[in-house]
C-alpha cells in the first residue's frame, strides 16, 4: 500500500450549474422572456437524510501480522490483504510458491478469526521482467518521454500503460487469473470480502503524475497504442495534437477571442461550454427570446457571485468589449466586467477595467474599449447582477480594436482530446471491474484519490487550450484525469460496487466547509459520498497516513457525517510506533471505535443494506445477509 508524505490538498473549484431554491416568483423577475411572458423557475429539493442503519466497520491497512490479536481485542475488524505482482510472479509464468503459500496461511488465519478481508491485488507493483520483455508498456507523454520512475524508491508508482496498451491488460489479466486460481473463492477460508481496483499509481484510478523530467503538464497518452484510433478510440481530429506544444487549431486566425460568446454551444457535461459559473449562482442557457441566434444566458442571482471566462490577450493592446444585456425587472443592473491579470494569474493593481451595465427590460447593447497594461496576459470576463434577480446576456464580443474577423475561438481540439483522455480512464476502470467479475462476486472497492477535479477547473483549462499555465492547470487532478463524477456515472446503480476514498482526512478541517451549499467548499469525503449516494453506491475509505489524533478524529467524523460504511486506518506500523512519532496510537483508535460503536450509519444507500453478489452463470444478482 502507499505511504503518503505530502498533503492530498487540491485547490478545487466547482462550476457545475446548480438550481438554487429561490424561484423567480420569489424574486419578482421575468427572466429573458418578454415582460408579458413571465415564467416561474421550479425549485429543486435537497438531498434528504436516510434512515440510520447498522454500525461501522473499522480496519487497518498494511498490517504486518504482529498485532492481529491485539487489534481484534480493541474492536478492529477489517484488514487489507495485499499481494504484490512482482513478488507473486518474479519471472513470466514463474510463480513464487513459497510466497503464495505464506499468504494463503495468513488468509486462512484471518478468516478463522472472523476478519473482514479486503484484497489489494497489487498489480501496480509491476515486475521488472514486464518492462524488459515488453518495452512498449511504458506510458509516454506529449514530449515523447517515457514514464519510468525508480522502482527501488517508487515501486508503487512504477506502473504500466494498461489504459491504452492491450498487452499490458493481458499481462494483468493473467496475474489476476492466477490469484483466483490459488485463492479459490469457493473455499470460505480463502474468500475475500471485497477487492480493490484502481490500477494506477499507488493502486488508485489515475494516470501517472504530471510533474515529470522537470515538466509540470504531462498528459500520458502519446504511445503508439494511445495514438492509434483503431486501438484506443482517439478521435482522428486530435491524433498527434500535443497539449501545451501545438497551438489549438480553433484559435488560429480567429478574431473573436471569447469562446461561445453567444451561448449557442451545448455539451452533456458542461451546461454552458467555456463558461464557469460559481455554485451560488444559477446559470442556464434559455431559448426564449434571445437577442440573436437561438439561445441566450440567463442568470438567477441570489448572492454576490458571477459566471466567468479567462481570455488570453497581448499586452499594450487595445481591445473592444461589448455585449447585449437586459434586466428581468428593470430595477437591478445586468453587468459585464472585464479585469486584467498577469502571467502569474494575479490581478494587476491599477490596470484599467471595464464595467458594462444596463437595467433596461429590453435587450440593450453596451460597448467599450480597453487598453491592456504591459504585464497583462489574461482578461477575465464576468457577468452578474447588482442585486438578487434575473439577468440576461447574449452576443458578447472581445477582440482587438479594428478586427474585422468575427469568427469566434473554439476549443474543439482540447475538448475532444480531454474527453477521450478521461473516457479512456473510465473504460480502464470498467475493464478492471469486468475482469474481477470473472472470478469474484462480492463487493468491489474502486479507489479514488482525493476530491479530484471539478467542472470549473476543466472548463478553465480548456479555454486556455490545455497550455499548462492557466487556471485549473496547476492541479495534479487535471493530468490524472480524476474527474470522479464522470467515472462514477458509469457505475450508477451497479450492485456490489463501493467508492473508496484515499485521503478521508484531507483537506484539513479549516480548509473546507461541508455544511456549505457550495460544493467547491466541501471536503473530498463529502464530495465522494455525494457521488456515491447519488448513484446508489456504498462509500468508505482510508486516511492519508502519518496522521495524529486530530486527523483520526476528523476522519471518523467525516465517516459518520457522510454515510461511510467504515474507515480503514493507515498504517498499522504507525499505530504501534513510539510516542515521539506524534502518530495516532492504537489506544486512541480503540477509543474512536468504542465511541462509534454506539452510533448508526446515516445516509446509507440501499445497495449496501444487504450483501449483493453477482451470479456469473446467469448474470443475475443475489441478495444475502449483511456483511457484518
Amino acid at each position: 500500500m502507499k505511504k503518503r508524505v505530502g498533503s492530498l490538498v487540491l485547490t478545487l473549484i466547482l462550476a457545475s450549474v446548480l438550481i438554487v431554491t429561490s424561484t423567480s416568483s420569489k424574486i419578482g423577475q421575468t427572466g429573458c422572456a418578454d415582460p408579458v411572458q413571465a415564467q416561474a423557475l421550479s425549485e429543486t429539493p435537497g438531498m434528504g437524510a436516510s434512515t440510520p442503519n447498522s454500525h461501522y466497520l473499522f480496519g487497518v491497512i498494511n498490517n504486518e501480522g504482529n498485532h492481529y490479536d491485539d487489534e481484534w481485542a480493541r474492536g478492529v475488524r477489517a484488514t487489507t490483504f495485499e499481494l504484490q505482482w512482482k513478488r507473486y510472479e518474479p519471472a513470466q509464468g514463474v510463480y513464487d510458491t513459497v510466497y503464495i503459500e505464506h499468504m494463503i496461511t495468513i488468509l486462512r488465519d484471518l478468516k478463522s478469526q472472523g476478519w473482514y478481508v479486503q484484497l489489494a491485488p497489487g498489480y501496480h507493483y509491476v515486475p521488472a521482467w514486464v518492462f524488459s520483455q515488453y518495452p512498449n508498456v511504458y506510458y509516454v507523454n506529449q514530449f515523447g518521454e517515457s514514464y519510468n520512475p525508480d522502482p527501488a524508491s517508487q515501486g508503487d508508482f512504477h506502473v504500466i500503460n494498461a489504459p491504452f496498451n492491450p498487452q499490458a491488460r493481458d499481462l494483468i489479466a493473467g496475474y489476476i487469473a492466477r490469484i483466483f486460481q490459488d485463492f479459490d473463492q469457493a473455499d470460505p477460508m480463502l474468500h475475500f470480502d471485497s477487492v480493490r481496483v484502481g490500477g494506477g499509481v499507488q493502486g488508485e484510478l489515475r494516470y501517472p503524475p504530471f510533474n515529470w523530467n522537470g515538466r509540470a503538464n504531462s498528459f500520458w497518452a502519446f504511445d503508439s497504442f494511445a495514438q492509434d484510433p483503431s486501438v484506443s478510440g482517439i478521435p482522428v481530429s486530435v491524433v498527434g495534437w500535443r497539449p501545451g506544444i501545438d497551438p489549438n487549431p480553433g484559435s488560429e486566425g480567429r478574431g473573436e477571442l471569447i469562446v461561445n460568446p453567444g451561448f449557442e454551444q451545448t455539451h452533456t457535461y458542461f451546461p454552458i461550454p467555456a463558461w464557469s459559473p460559481e455554485d451560488e449562482i444559477t446559470a442556464e442557457v434559455v431559448t426564449t427570446n434571445p437577442h440573436e441566434g437561438s439561445r441566450a444566458l440567463q442568470l438567477t442571482v441570489t448572492t454576490p457571485h458571477r459566471i466567468h471566462q479567462y481570455v488570453r490577450v497581448e499586452p499594450n493592446t487595445v481591445y473592444d468589449v461589448g455585449g447585449w444585456l437586459k434586466s428581468g425587472d428593470g430595477a437591478g443592473f445586468a453587468r459585464i466586467f472585464v479585469n486584467q491579470y498577469d502571467a502569474n494569474r494575479q490581478p494587476i493593481p491599477g490596470a484599467p477595467y471595464t464595467k458594462l451595465e444596463s437595467k433596461a427590460r429590453n435587450w440593450t447593447q453596451q460597448n467599450y474599449s480597453l487598453v491592456t497594461s504591459p504585464s497583462t496576459r489574461f482578461l477575465k470576463v464576468e457577468m452578474d447582477g447588482d442585486r438578487p434577480g434575473i439577468f440576461c446576456f447574449d452576443g458578447l464580443r472581445l477582440n482587438r480594436s479594428g478586427e474585422s474577423n468575427s469568427q469566434a475561438r473554439d476549443i474543439e481540439a482540447p475538448l475532444a482530446f480531454y474527453e477521450w483522455y478521461v473516457q479512456s480512464l473510465t473504460d480502464y476502470q470498467n475493464w478492471q471491474i469486468s475482469l474481477m467479475r470473472q472470478f469474484f462476486d462480492g463487493q468491489i472497492d474502486v479507489l479514488y484519490a482525493g476530491k479530484g477535479l471539478l467542472p470549473n477547473q476543466v472548463s478553465e483549462a480548456l479555454t486556455n487550450d490545455l497550455r499548462g499555465d492557466g487556471w485549473g492547470e496547476d492541479s495534479s487532478a487535471l493530468y490524472a484525469a480524476s474527474l470522479h463524477d464522470r467515472h462514477v456515472a458509469s457505475l450508477c446503480h451497479t450492485p456490489a460496487i463501493a467508492l473508496y476514498l484515499s485521503g478521508v482526512d484531507r483537506p484539513e478541517a479549516g480548509a473546507v466547509n461541508d455544511q456549505s451549499p457550495n460544493r467547491m467548499e466541501w471536503s473530498a469525503a463529502r464530495w465522494i459520498a455525494g457521488l456515491a449516494h447519488g448513484c446508489g453506491l456504498a462509500v468508505w475509505g482510508e486516511n492519508s497516513g502519518q496522521d495524529n489524533l486530530a486527523s483520526m478524529q476528523l476522519s471518523a467524523e467525516r465517516m459518520h457525517a457522510n454515510g461511510f460504511i467504515g474507515l480503514m486506518w493507515g498504517f498499522e506500523s504507525e499505530l504501534y510506533a513510539n510516542s515521539a512519532s506524534g502518530y495516532a496510537t492504537i489506544e486512541e483508535y480503540q477509543a474512536i471505535i468504542t465511541h462509534y460503536a454506539n452510533l448508526n450509519r446515516v445516509h446509507l444507500p440501499l445497495v449496501m443494506r444487504q450483501s449483493i453478489k453477482f451470479n456469473r452463470t446467469d448474470s443475475s444478482w443475489e441478495r444475502g445477509q449483511h456483511y457484518w
